[in-house]
């Protein structure tokens, strides 16, 4: 399995370097269609989505985590933005929605 992963313009160099598939995405179709190729591709096991491209997609995203396992969607904080920090229990309640 690999990661493949959607992002902003600031987000994305970083994680080409790490040598993970990466497309980026500036508008709701951007994001659509870079959704749509991470679903369509075999071996991916883990997509990871910034949080600046998640909003165009968010309800594609919530559909897809309540209704199947695989591949496994997180959004990621966007490079400069400040999040508030989860707990454990909060980031398997929002990556598999499971509440402990």
């Amino acid at each position: 399995m690999t990661f493949f992963c959607i992002a902003d313009k600031d987000s994305s160099l970083g994680f080409r370097l790490a040598g993970i598939e990466t497309r980026e995405a500036l508008t709701r179709p951007e994001a659509e269609e870079a959704l749509r190729l991470a679903l369509a591709t075999q071996d991916v096991g883990v997509i990871l989505i910034t949080t600046k491209v998640a909003r165009f997609v968010k309800e594609q995203i919530e559909k897809r985590t309540y209704a199947q396992q695989m591949p496994l969607i997180l959004e990621i904080p966007s490079r400069g933005e400040t999040s508030k920090p989860y707990s454990a229990g909060d980031f398997l309640k929002r990556a598999i929605g499971i509440d402990i």
